[in-house]
């Protein structure tokens, strides 16, 4: 069998329906390609979707930081760069790199992963998985530790609630990551979003959402430009997911 690259290289066409109302490919169209590099990356270093979901796993993305400079417009071509940088006793690492087609770099991220048990969706532990991780410990794209994010300060009662649907649910039965990024920024005036690209992200990915489940989004005004973001359940108002987003001013 061919050995395979310690470091992923995908080709993405940037088509319409990953566009936003700037002509511009969207956030969670991004990290949606960023999902599919790691999980094609994994599947050919036989540590992905098919060997985890058959020993009765699944990955779950737990943290992630991306700095972006720039996004590509609609009929562009992106180069996704990822490998693993292996794992400690309970999170697995991945970073990676996004390149426009004239070869200029527009993402540095790194990315913290979780595995869990399909049936009880707990974590666990992976320190004896280490061997199975072709690992490149040379290569940092984003030299930042991940750290957990500051609890919101703002109560939740004033917030619309929207109800969880059946096309946000995934092959894994909870709601994809990409679709926090869109829910969170769908929060924000439109006006603003029209006139501002994120240009720093922060994530965690703290609870499951399940189909049916109601939820809502707060915003918080940290600095100018700079926001904490959470989705959380309606039920309990646990935070699902929190993140912290900086904008840029288009040109």
């Amino acid at each position: 069998m061919e050995e395979q690259p310690l470091c992923g290289r995908y080709e993405y066409h940037v088509s319409s329906y990953f566009t936003d109302l700037k002509k511009q490919l969207s956030l969670p169209a991004l990290f949606y390609f960023l999902q599919e590099s790691a999980l094609a990356h994994a599947e050919s270093h036989n540590f992905g979707w098919t060997e985890m979901s058959g020993n009765n796993f699944l990955w779950a993305l737990s943290r992630i930081r991306a700095q972006i400079d720039g996004y590509p417009a609609w009929e562009d071509s992106i180069f996704v760069e990822t490998w693993s940088k292996g794992p400690d006793t309970v999170m697995a690492y991945r970073d990676f790199e996004v390149y426009s087609s004239n070869g200029k770099k527009i993402l540095s991220a790194t990315s913290a992963w979780l595995v869990l048990n399909i049936e009880t969706r707990k974590p666990q532990r992976i320190a004896s998985m280490k061997d199975k991780f072709p690992a490149r410990y040379d290569r940092s794209a984003l030299d930042v530790r991940l750290e957990k994010l500051p609890q919101h300060g703002i109560p939740g009662s004033n917030y619309p609630v929207n109800t969880v649907p059946y096309s946000a649910i995934d092959i894994n039965g909870h709601v994809n990551n990409t679709l926090y990024i869109q829910w969170v920024i769908d929060a924000f005036p439109v006006d603003y979003i029209l006139n501002h690209d994120v240009c720093d992200i922060e994530i965690n990915y703290l609870q499951e959402a399940m189909l049916n489940q109601q939820y809502y989004v707060t915003v918080e005004e940290l600095l100018p430009d700079e926001y904490l973001c959470s989705v959380l359940r309606h039920i309990d108002n646990r935070d699902l997911s929190r993140m912290v987003l900086k904008f840029r001013r288009k040109n």
